[in-house]
């Protein structure tokens, strides 16, 4: 963790300052401290000064109640006696004891409100003032026990007349010293009273600048709180998501604190991603380098491979259209299926590899599944036969569709139902169903009755090239059809699965996306093709045809193919340039042309060609070893006539030929252009 002292605001961002540079440096403890301690003392300074002002008027209240007490005393003493005397002078006048009365009450009480008197002087500190006042009501009270004594022995009133003086001269003296003992507490209460106001009144205004004081702390402590860390929190909470989303980071104040840290941090973390992000970008311009020298190398090993086919199937077929005994026959058909076995073990393992890099070209469009299954089953329904295995088909939706490559799909089923005859026992049978799962998928299973596969084989029957021991059998295979049947399910968005029982057989199912349902409209069903029987042109056409070839054995091929055929003359050349000069020269009604010439690629070639009034309206077929689907497309929106895959299927050559001589000899305009899939 970084210290305050080692913290420097990185480069181009705000940098506080002064006072708020002080609060925005001080940890996350210190800023709560702060924050709490600022209204507490406030809170505690109002408190304690109202604290001293109640003291105060406390004290001041006891110093007036005192004051009172003693003016109070000394009246109630001064008020005694004055009843006192009005009782015996009542008496001596009526000589009736009715008079006596308040006398008598004097008497029970004199002598407690004499020791408050004396008690409430005390505290006032005058005693002595006290004293002289406690001897006149004494003697006052005996001059009038003396005048009560006189008068109830019956004196005359003229014998009581210097009694009466004395005691008279007495009760002014209590007046005067009673008054002058209550003129310094009664003003010593009138000075207080306007103290205690103006403390009262002082508290008052104490109370209110407390509330206000700690309104404003309060308020402080929340400004303090949301500058220094709700509002920052809250600024790299959003930088934070920014980070997250790869968005450029928000201007924020960095300080040496813990948010501070944090928000560096943030900063190191967009740089080290910027780090990463360039090396990713640099890492998939080598990733998207590789791709295309993989395709490179994909196009280039499909052609280096088809080519040499081209020559062994074309010769082989050659050989079938010639009249040979049994056994060299059963030889020819031998390497004809070797080479399309090895044939079909090349592409599968080119489209393996395009699902890996990517490249795989899909069509996905709505596919009515009662319709490929019906054609895939008769495809294979030979094969089955040979081991008098049935094939049964259930869609119990005739107008069941999904969302699929059409050839890819049939690609998938071929596979399927391939290893289910492979794998199969003799006289067994394989079920093709098709059900809709719910309202977005759609399901094709294919059912054998086999030896089924083990649990612990289920998934091993999809790495490549794992046979599962059947390569010690006397199946034919290559372990890769199951994984790209699989490869295609993802490819289209689909999945494929299998359960199995031991002993029973197992079941494939492939789960595809769901389409509108289709009008189910029959497809005829082809003619079983012969074996490469030798197609013949329509009487009278004469065909001229330029073959654009730098390999002499796939000349040779297509040259021995076209001897037996009337009227057609076969021209080649080696190049493109040469080639180009001869059609220019010729003007040939047909022209066959490979893509992978010694000086000009083919595209070239073709281009040209469409380009020369002389040779722009003359058709040409592509026989080329790349098997591309995004070549053959573009080939044919280039001009195009045709596009045959190498190794030629001969009997397909001959009826593109024999179809375009009958074009020929029916009109001379140029034939439609019909684009033909690869094989």
């Amino acid at each position: 963790m970084r210290s305050r002292q080692a913290y420097s605001a990185p480069p181009g961002v705000d940098q506080p300052r002064g006072l708020r540079k002080w609060w925005l440096n001080r940890s996350l403890r210190a800023k709560g401290r702060i924050v709490v301690a600022v209204p507490l003392i406030a809170l505690m300074a109002m408190t304690s000064a109202n604290l001293v002002l109640q003291h105060s008027e406390s004290h001041e209240r006891n110093v007036s109640t005192a004051a009172r007490s003693l003016a109070s005393a000394a009246s109630q003493v001064l008020a005694d006696s004055v009843n006192a005397e009005t009782g015996i002078r009542g008496y001596g006048m009526s000589r009736d004891p009715l008079f006596l009365a308040p006398y008598n009450l004097t008497l029970t009480r004199i002598a407690a409100e004499r020791r408050s008197l004396r008690k409430a002087a005390v505290i006032e500190g005058v005693g002595s003032q006290e004293r002289a006042v406690d001897a006149t009501t004494g003697k006052e009270l005996s001059e009038l026990a003396q005048l009560r004594s006189a008068i109830s022995r019956g004196a005359s009133p003229g014998s009581l007349l210097p009694t009466l003086q004395n005691q008279k001269t007495t009760m002014d003296l209590l007046r005067r010293q009673v008054a002058d003992l209550a003129a310094g507490p009664t003003a010593e209460v009138a000075v207080l009273h306007n103290k205690l106001t103006v403390l009262q009144t002082r508290t008052e205004l104490l109370d209110i600048a407390g509330l206000a004081l700690a309104a404003l702390a309060g308020l402080a402590g929340v400004a303090l709180f949301t500058s220094g860390i709700a509002r920052r929190v809250e600024s790299n909470a959003e930088n934070a998501r920014r980070l997250g989303e790869g968005e450029p980071l928000q201007p924020s104040v960095y300080a040496a604190d813990e948010i501070g840290r944090v928000a560096e941090s943030h900063l190191v973390a967009e740089a080290l991603l910027a780090r990463r992000a360039a090396q990713l970008t640099a890492a998939r311009d080598v990733a998207v380098q590789a791709t295309q020298a993989k395709n490179t190398f994909l196009s280039s090993t499909s052609h280096e491979l088809r080519t040499p086919l081209n020559a062994i199937l074309g010769f082989a077929q050659l050989l079938q259209m010639s009249d040979l005994s049994d056994e060299d026959s059963d030889g020819i058909d031998r390497i004809l299926s070797a080479g399309h076995h090895l044939l079909a073990l090349i592409n599968e393992l080119i489209d393996i590899a395009r699902i890996e890099s990517g490249d795989l070209s899909l069509s996905l469009e709505p596919v009515l599944v009662g319709s490929v299954i019906e054609e895939i089953s008769a495809l294979m329904a030979p094969i089955a036969a040979e081991r008098s295995i049935r094939i049964i088909q259930h869609c119990a939706r005739p107008a069941l569709a999904v969302q699929a490559d059409r050839q890819r799909l049939s690609q998938v089923l071929v596979n399927l139902i391939s290893n289910a005859v492979k794998y199969n026992r003799r006289g067994g049978t394989i079920t093709i169903s098709c059900h809709e799962e719910g309202t977005g998928q759609a399901r094709i299973m294919v059912s054998d009755t086999g030896p089924g596969i083990s649990p612990e084989n289920i998934e091993r029957i999809f790495i490549p090239f794992e046979r599962l021991g059947a390569e010690q059998t006397a199946v034919e295979g290559t372990g890769i059809g199951l994984p790209l049947a699989r490869a295609l399910a993802d490819a289209m968005c689909g999945q494929l699965t299998v359960s199995s029982v031991l002993g029973q057989g197992s079941a494939f199912t492939l789960s595809l996306p769901r389409a509108p349902d289709l009008v189910h409209v029959p497809v005829p069903g082809l003619a079983p093709t012969s074996r490469a029987a030798e197609p013949h042109a329509p009487a009278g056409a004469s065909l001229s045809i330029l073959y654009i070839e730098d390999n002499p054995a796939n000349v040779e091929v297509v040259a021995r193919f076209l001897r037996g055929r009337p009227n057609t003359r076969l021209l080649s050349e080696a190049s493109g340039r040469a080639g180009i000069e001869c059609a220019v020269r010729d003007v040939p009604d047909l022209i066959l042309l490979d893509l992978h010439l010694s000086d000009l690629h083919g595209d070239q070639v073709l281009g040209e060609l469409k380009a020369e009034p002389a040779t722009a309206a003359i058709p040409v077929v592509v026989l080329s070893a790349d098997a591309s689907r995004g070549v053959i497309r573009r080939l044919l929106a280039s001009g195009a006539f045709a596009y045959l895959t190498k190794p030629i299927e001969l009997a397909e050559l001959g009826e593109l030929i024999d179809t375009f001589a009958a074009a020929q000899g029916q009109d001379q305009q140029a034939p439609t252009t019909v684009p033909i899939a690869p094989a």
